[in-house]
């Protein structure tokens, strides 16, 4: 029940905050996991990972505390190229985040993750 009202919370949050996000009622494996995309919002409209959460790289400094409290949480990054990426990874290492993984590109993350893009 808790995990449950944390992702209801976090939802209600992003309607508030200028960041938009597309968390589906399955959308993360746990309360623990964030799969974030760091690209633009046209990009985003675009299509986007399934369950991916988008907090442009420009805005990862506010944005990611305000979605990942936790900062042991499994945290994986995706954008077009891989550079955006590259960027908030060494800010979200700065910050004291742990569990990073940099998975470059929209269908590479699709892959690794075994997630199916959507618009």
């Amino acid at each position: 029940m808790f995990n449950a009202t944390k992702k209801i919370l976090i939802q209600l949050l992003l309607l508030v905050l200028p960041i938009t996000s597309a968390i589906a009622a399955n959308s993360v494996s746990s309360a623990d996991t964030f799969i974030i995309d760091v690209r633009t919002e046209a990009e985003w409209n675009a299509g986007h990972l399934e369950g991916a959460i988008l907090i442009p790289h420009d805005r990862i400094e506010t944005g990611i505390s305000k979605v990942v409290v936790d900062k042991k949480a499994a945290i994986y990054l995706y954008c077009r190229t891989g550079r955006r990426t590259a960027l908030a990874v060494g800010f979200l290492k700065k910050s004291g985040y742990q569990n990073l993984s940099n998975l470059e590109t929209l269908e590479n993350a699709s892959r690794v993750l075994g997630r199916r893009i959507v618009q």
